[in-house]
């Protein structure tokens, strides 16, 4: 079995499915699709091959894309809306609950029961973190339902404290599902490991948001606002968490034979909710560009495998 692992990435989505672009070109087909946050947004319609729907929807998101009610503005600011929530003690600044109405703009119901159903499709898994406890919390979509689906993928790609925590019911109990970022940021090393595939996997191909390099994050910072400390904390969260990630699944990969591929973004965006149009084109492009160091397998050494 082949996996493809989508980290999150905010607004650089489009280079995440740049990458991908290309992986399918070179005629790379996983049997599973993992992701957290923007990965978890691409997943079931990369399973489903809406690659146009997707690339439309990547080159021109907007925050109205994802927020009901917007935690900042164009320039990086809060939002009167999100002030108020700050000065009257709210545990957020934003509802992201667009993103769902996105979601099923793009995948209808029946979408869903063919990928459901359909074995031709990649199974899809999505991270998520249980903000009470800070257990990993891991989805098949395929056993999810259509009402659930779009819940659980915008639990996956919520953000603390610039997004209201989604509440979705496991066992009878209310439980807050927020970004997985905040402890994995690709959920590769779990799938290899947890699983009912883990003892299946011959290749796995990583894609991560971040630089290849493990330099933190560029010098020109200024702290302007609450705003601005705030994405700083979750890109040097993320940025660790990563490099982690990285050394976890590499170690995986090494261990059980797995054929290991990474793939990273360079630094575009300038923000986490940098809508910019040609950045955001810079931004695929680049993927695109990533996605050509893949070097498919040998069809000798993979006849040889089996």
């Amino acid at each position: 079995m082949k996996h493809l692992g989508i980290s999150g990435g905010g607004t650089k989505i489009g280079g995440l499915f740049g990458v991908v672009e290309t992986l399918y070109k070179k005629g790379f087909r996983p049997d599973i699709i993992s992701g957290i946050s923007a990965g978890a947004i691409l997943s079931v319609p990369l399973a489903l091959g809406k690659f146009d729907q997707i690339r439309k929807l990547v080159l021109n998101i907007s925050l109205d894309d994802f927020f009901s009610q917007k935690p900042v503005q164009k320039n990086g600011s809060l939002t009167l809306g999100a002030a108020w929530k700050a000065i009257t003690g709210k545990t957020f600044l934003g509802q992201q609950e667009n993103l769902e109405k996105t979601l099923r703009s793009v995948i209808s119901e029946k979408d869903f029961s063919a990928f459901k159903h359909e074995n031709k499709y990649p199974v899809c898994i999505i991270g998520t973190v249980d903000f009470i406890t800070g257990g990993r919390k891991y989805f098949n979509l395929k056993e999810c339902s259509y009402e659930e689906f779009p819940r659980l993928v915008n639990a996956s790609a919520s953000l603390p404290v610039f997004t209201e925590g989604i509440r979705i019911r496991v066992r009878e109990t209310h439980t807050y599902l927020y970004d997985g970022g905040v402890r994995d940021h690709i959920a590769t090393a779990w799938v290899l490991t947890k699983s009912e595939f883990k003892d299946k996997i011959t290749e796995s191909i990583s894609v991560f948001s971040r630089p290849e390099d493990y330099e933190l994050l560029p010098s020109d910072f200024k702290d302007k606002n609450i705003v601005k400390i705030l994405e700083r904390y979750v890109d040097i969260t993320n940025v660790e968490v990563s490099k982690n990630d990285e050394y976890m699944l590499d170690t995986l990969c090494d261990q059980k034979k797995i054929r290991n591929t990474k793939l990273f973004l360079p630094r575009i965006m300038k923000s986490t909710y940098d809508t910019n149009r040609e950045r955001l084109l810079l931004m695929y492009k680049a993927g695109l560009a990533e996605g050509e160091k893949y070097k498919p397998e040998p069809k000798d050494k993979v006849k040889f495998r089996k």
